[in-house]
Parts: C-alpha cells; sequence; structure tokens
C-alpha cells in the first residue's frame, strides 16, 4: 500500500505555496490520434489482418483463352491482445498529520481522506499522463523497455514484444547501418562511477557535450547496470580531446579496447535523413495509406529530430533562422522534400524507421483506456479507510509486411 509520506518532519515555516508539482514527463499525444499508425478498436481477444497479392503475366496473345499459371497468394497476421492493469492503493492517514490537513473537511472520519487538490492533482498529473507514457513505450519497445524508474515498470507475465524488437527479429525487415559519418571508432573503455567513467575515440571532432552515443562490437567485460556494454548507450557529459566522460557508471576489470560509437547530432545529421531518404524504394516512399492515415513517413528518435530542426536552423538565412516555423510545428511532425519526418518520444535512441500508416496495426479494446482510471474510497464501502486506483488495458501492434517497414540503427 502506498503512503503519503512527507519527508523532513513536515516542518510548517510560513505560508504554504497551494499548488502541487510532479518532475518533468512528456506525455505523447498518442501513435494513433497523430497518424502515425492504424487504430483498431473493440478488440477483445483477436484481430487477423488479411492481405492477398497476385502477380499478373503477360503472356502470348492466342485466339484461345490460356489461363496464367500460379495462384493468388492470401495471407494472414494477428493481433493478439495482451491484458495487463494498473492497480494502486492509497492510505493518506498521515495527512491528517501535517500542514494538508487545514484542507480536510472537519471530522475524525475525514482523517482518511485525500484533499481535493491532491486527489485531483493525482489523477489528471500523475496515473493518467504515466499511463500514456508507460503504454506508448510499451507499444513502441516493448515490455524490456519501459522505463524501470522515472515513470513505469511492466511486471505482466504475457510477452510483449513491441514494435522496435519485432522488426529487429523479422528477417524480412530491411535493416541498414546508420551511414559511416555517424560511426566512430572506440580505442578504449575506463570503468568508473557515474560521471567519471570514460569512451576514448579516435576522433572527437563532431561530438558535443550531451551526445547520446551508442557502443557497438566492443571487448572485454564491462558492463553498465549489470548488462554488457556492447549495445548499450551512454551520454557524453564533458570531452576533453579524445576522451569522453560519460553519465553512466561502467564496471569491469577487463577493459574494451575496441568497438565503434554511434551518434546522430546536427553535424551529421542531414547526411544521415538524405542517406534513409535514398534508400527507401519509390513504390514505399509514393505509398498513401488506404486507411487515410497519410503517406509513408520517417520516424527519429526525439534528439535526432532536434538535431534535424538546429541543423535547419544553422542552414536558414547563411546561418541564421532558427525561428523557421515549418521546422517547429507543434505537432512534431516536420518536412524532409516530401517525406513527413515526426519526432518521437520514448524511443531508441540513435535509431530511425520509415513505415506507411496504413502496414502498422495498434490493436486495442478502446483507445481512451490507457489513461482511464477508476478510483474508489474504499471507506464507504467496507470500512476500509484507503482509495483504489484502477486501469486495464488490452492492445498489441504489429505489421502487417516486413517487407515495406525499414529500420536504420547501430549495427
Amino acid at each position: 500500500m502506498a503512503e503519503i509520506i512527507y519527508p523532513n518532519g513536515n516542518t510548517y515555516g510560513g505560508k504554504l505555496y497551494a499548488e502541487l508539482m510532479t518532475p518533468a514527463m512528456l506525455a505523447p499525444a498518442g501513435i494513433v490520434n497523430r497518424g502515425l499508425v492504424t487504430g483498431i478498436e473493440t478488440i477483445k481477444n483477436k484481430e487477423i489482418l488479411r492481405g492477398v497479392n497476385r502477380v499478373i503475366e503477360f503472356q502470348e496473345p492466342s485466339a484461345k483463352f490460356v489461363a496464367q499459371t500460379g495462384d493468388i497468394d492470401l495471407s494472414q497476421k494477428a493481433l493478439e491482445m495482451k491484458a495487463y492493469e494498473v492497480m494502486d492503493e492509497i492510505d493518506a492517514v498521515d495527512l491528517r498529520l501535517s500542514w494538508e490537513s487545514e484542507q480536510q473537511k472537519p471530522g475524525s472520519f475525514e482523517d482518511y481522506k485525500l484533499t481535493p487538490e491532491l486527489y485531483n492533482f493525482l489523477l489528471s498529473e500523475v496515473y493518467a499522463p504515466k499511463m500514456a507514457i508507460g503504454n506508448e513505450q510499451l507499444y513502441i519497445l516493448g515490455k524490456a523497455g519501459v522505463n524501470a524508474g522515472e515513470v513505469a515498470t511492466a511486471t505482466f507475465s504475457a510477452a510483449y514484444v513491441g514494435l522496435l524488437p519485432l522488426a529487429i527479429a523479422d528477417a524480412a525487415v530491411r535493416k541498414t547501418a546508420l551511414p559511416p559519418t555517424a560511426r566512430v571508432a572506440i580505442t578504449g573503455v575506463a570503468s568508473g562511477a557515474a560521471n567519471a567513467a570514460t569512451v576514448t575515440v579516435a576522433n572527437a571532432d563532431n561530438i558535443i557535450v550531451g551526445d547520446r552515443v551508442t557502443l557497438t562490437g566492443t571487448n572485454g567485460n564491462q558492463t553498465i547496470g549489470g548488462t554488457t556494454i556492447a549495445g548499450q548507450t551512454v551520454t557524453v557529459i564533458a570531452i576533453n580531446a579524445l576522451v569522453l566522460t560519460i553519465e553512466e557508471a561502467v564496471t569491469g576489470a577487463a577493459a574494451a579496447t575496441e568497438g565503434f560509437g554511434w551518434y546522430v547530432n546536427q553535424t551529421n545529421i542531414m547526411g544521415v535523413i538524405t542517406s534513409i531518404y535514398m534508400s527507401v524504394p519509390q513504390k514505399v516512399k509514393k505509398q498513401v495509406s488506404k486507411t487515410g492515415n497519410g503517406r509513408t513517413k520517417i520516424f527519429l528518435s526525439d534528439r535526432m529530430a532536434d538535431a534535424y530542426r538546429v541543423a535547419n536552423g544553422l542552414i536558414q538565412g547563411n546561418g541564421g533562422d532558427f525561428t523557421l516555423v515549418s521546422y517547429f510545428e507543434q505537432d512534431s511532425i516536420f518536412k524532409y522534400l516530401d517525406f513527413d519526418v515526426v519526432a518521437m518520444p520514448h524511443w531508441a535512441d540513435n535509431t530511425a524507421a520509415v513505415w506507411n500508416p496504413g502496414n502498422v496495426f495498434l490493436g486495442v479494446d478502446l483507445l481512451s483506456d490507457e489513461v482511464n482510471a477508476r478510483v474508489l474510497f474504499l471507506g464507504d464501502v467496507t470500512g476500509d479507510d484507503v482509495y483504489r486506483v484502477k486501469n486495464r488495458m488490452k492492445s498489441d501492434i504489429t505489421y502487417k509486411y516486413g517487407q515495406e517497414v525499414f529500420l536504420y540503427k547501430p549495427l
């Protein structure tokens, strides 16, 4: 049971600031609402995605009808719903011992009840946005990608792969390395505490403080958070010549002496997006979704999208215009030639993808389920003076044609 905890002895030293605050959160507008995937609602268990194809044959003219050979190809993929819930129980008894007590109603039966301000704030500013963020992480990154510390965890038993891991594991999806301009050779990794461990690179000319660098091909036995450093992404907090100091703690006695670091910032983002644009087949590039969700799009991590904004700001007006409206739209969708470029929060670092919204499907029972919480005060029913908060979701995400999904990442 979650108790209301007040640190530092609840000292009241003067006038109480009436507003409640929460740590910064970036709640997404929703991938269905933004037209990035096709949403299918009212699914209780399973939905079959059907496909049909027929290759036609140009053959010899004949007065007598001669049918071509081959069969009509019918195919299917399934959205198999996984159910999961948010359940929290709140004991508000400590409110009566705090400065919040002045907001409670008279009468000792009111000692266990949340104040209206705290009640409304928890629902609208904590539970609802965190459920939205957690669901978006689940859809895109799967159970393993749900942020374990800041927002949510995923502990339900059902397998939930997520869109990006599904694409990575699928042989039909074309996976391409980021271009060489996004890669630098690693010559050493020094273990150390957070803000002390270092990565030494062959060339740091284009790396900047704040870059997220994905490490691949490293030798040695080093780990970050108990997981091998190979494939993990670190944050650069300082640069001294060729030595990058990183935010993450690195452990392991056998230090890496080789490998690659992958990064995307304003110095190479235009080359990265150009490489992506040129690699997408024309038939997919020009495809218009039959479901009304628009044309094929480029999806970038939000940091890569920021790099694209900065690069455009440097280019415009001979290097001075950082206010070009078309690159700062509120919906985080902007243009590269005839492509929509979409900034994706809660996305894998240094990773881009291309797909058409009509080829990617998110199945839910009701889309509003992902932020809909039911709150009960049990004191009026069972005599238990606690609150219970509950949310229930069923969802799954997949694509129909893997050969029309393109992934660009460190390899």
